[in-house]
């Protein structure tokens, strides 16, 4: 199960399901509590676009609506199955 208040569980999630999909992912810094992801499919086109918090919670909103901003690819509630 991936802790929803923990960046590294929420990144390492995110790279398992991008690789598992086969997926690119670029990371961006762009604030000092966020960063910018990209995830790119194999034609090179970006399929997502996403913010992402390194202190989730601080702002378990946005972890949220990342969530459902990314259930298109990986599906409903990808952040707490375990694939």
């Amino acid at each position: 199960m991936v802790e929803r208040d923990d960046y590294a569980d929420i990144r390492d999630r995110i790279i398992k399901l991008s690789h598992l999909h086969g997926l690119r992912c670029d990371w961006a810094e762009t604030t000092k509590r966020q960063r910018f992801l990209l995830l790119w499919d194999a034609e090179g086109r970006v399929v997502a676009r996403a913010i992402v918090p390194l202190y989730p919670r601080e702002s378990p909103r946005l972890v949220d609506s990342l969530e459902q901003g990314l259930a298109h690819l990986f599906g409903d509630d990808w952040l707490e199955e375990d694939r």
